[in-house]
This record gives C-alpha cells, sequence and structure tokens, in this order.
C-alpha cells in the first residue's frame, strides 16, 4: 500500500503552494511535539527530584526548592534531590555528581551529599555549619521549612560567588527578610 501525500490543485501554482502549506503545518505539529515533551519531562524530573513525606510544604515553598533544583542543573550542571522524611535518616547511595539533602523533622537530623567539586568549592567549615547548627532549634515551632530554604539560598550564594569569585555577603536575605530566588539572580560571568 503507498501513501501518496499530493496536494491538489488546478495550477502548478496552486499545488506548490498548498504543498508549502502542508509543511508550514506539519513543522508546527512537531514544534507543539516537541514544546509539550520538555513540559512533560519538567514536570516529571521535579516530581522526581523533590519529595516530601511531611506535606508541610506550601506551594511557594515547593516552587522555590524545585527552582533551586532547576537552577542547580541549568547553571552547574549538577543534579540535585532534597528528601523529607518521617523516619530516620539512613546511609544512602548517592551519584558521585548529585547534591542530596535530606531532611527528618522528627528525627531532627539532617544528612547532606555533595559532589567533589560542590564539597571544594562549599568548604568543609561551611557544610559542617548547614548540617550540625543551621537547622538546630527550627524544627520545634516548625520552622524548618523556612531554614531549608535558607539553607538552599546560602548554598547558591557561595557557589555563584566561588564561579564568579567575588567575595561571599554575609547576609542571606534581602532586606525586607526575603530570601533572593536562585532561578532570577543571574550573576556576571
Amino acid at each position: 500500500m503507498a501513501l501518496f501525500i499530493k496536494p491538489h490543485g488546478k495550477t502548478g501554482t496552486e499545488r506548490f503552494l498548498r504543498m508549502i502549506g502542508m509543511l508550514v503545518i506539519l513543522g508546527l505539529v512537531i514544534y507543539a511535539f516537541w514544546i509539550n515533551n520538555q513540559s512533560t519531562m519538567q514536570k516529571i524530573q521535579a516530581r522526581n527530584s523533590l519529595w516530601d513525606q511531611t506535606k508541610v510544604l506550601d506551594r511557594s515553598e515547593r516552587d522555590y526548592i524545585q527552582g533551586f533544583i532547576r537552577s542547580m542543573r541549568n547553571e552547574f550542571g549538577i543534579s540535585t534531590r532534597i528528601q523529607i522524611i518521617l523516619e530516620p535518616i539512613t546511609e544512602q547511595e548517592v551519584d558521585p555528581k548529585e547534591l542530596l539533602i535530606v531532611i527528618s523533622p522528627p528525627t531532627q537530623d539532617v544528612g547532606m551529599y555533595f559532589p567533589g567539586l560542590v564539597r571544594h568549592a562549599l568548604g568543609k567549615e561551611f557544610i559542617s555549619e548547614l548540617e550540625n547548627k543551621h537547622f538546630e532549634n527550627h524544627y520545634a515551632d516548625g520552622e524548618w521549612p523556612a531554614s531549608l530554604m535558607t539553607c538552599l539560598s546560602m548554598i547558591w550564594e557561595r557557589l555563584v560567588n566561588v564561579e564568579s569569585d567575588q567575595p561571599v555577603p554575609d547576609v542571606h536575605s534581602d532586606e525586607d527578610g526575603s530570601m533572593p530566588d536562585p532561578e532570577s539572580s543571574a550573576h556576571k560571568e
């Protein structure tokens, strides 16, 4: 069985224009399929990158965290996962190229796994401060989601400043007390 896609027309010009029209429509369908595919892949990646068993995070906090995850992948090529779990943290197998942050509010424990270059760029003292002191006293009053977003902001600022050779600022929030959005903070190269 042969499939013929032959435009019909009375003149050669009409057939040519109909063929061009068919190609334009085909191109638009392919482009729409590609855009839909990209959107679906982003949703799947976002769903797999943030796992919240506590269901405490609100929509803006989830959006902020997913923005951080996308920014780390787009700017630095680092795949990032954030897990908020209800049970104690156990040792996990982590891809050496992956940043993993695990928080267990019921046990008041944090585990952070950084790729080698990121660990080197952040420094041992900075990572130790985040793991051992940053979330301290924020579990009981339910402020750990804000501490998580501050932690992500601090990691982002530190990496951006290492890349651009700018000094790391002491303050990790805007003047109005809000945290800078990683996706909107463009850095100079």
